[in-house]
């Protein structure tokens, strides 16, 4: 499942499922789109299985990478961008349902 950060209503769309997922790779997300930066999140259990050298990324280690992504997660986080896209989420479906045959599922 592919979503940006905070376009769902929450952080990430696990957020609202009745999933654990083992690992979410976030990509383009994780920096607004403005820098190669990546990073995967996993629990303690998973990524220990990972050894040294095992796992390579093309921009692992960037401090640069690293700032923007962090800059970008405050952005997120001081907009409440979470909240503004579960307000703006519910109009749209409501606007669509107004305008749609109910056969059609919003």
């Amino acid at each position: 499942v592919q979503t940006g950060l905070c376009r769902t209503g929450t952080p990430l769309r696990v957020n609202c499922e009745n999933v654990k997922p083992d690992m979410v790779c976030l990509g383009k997300a994780l920096s607004g789109g403005t820098y190669p930066v990546s990073a995967v999140l996993a629990s303690n259990e998973v990524m220990d299985v990972l050894e040294p050298g095992s796992h390579g990324s093309t921009f692992g280690g960037n401090p640069i990478a690293a700032k923007v992504g962090v800059a970008a997660l405050e952005v997120l986080e001081e907009e409440k961008l979470a909240d503004r896209a579960q307000v703006n989420g519910e109009f749209f479906r409501q606007e669509l349902r107004k305008n749609l045959p109910s056969s059609v599922i919003v």
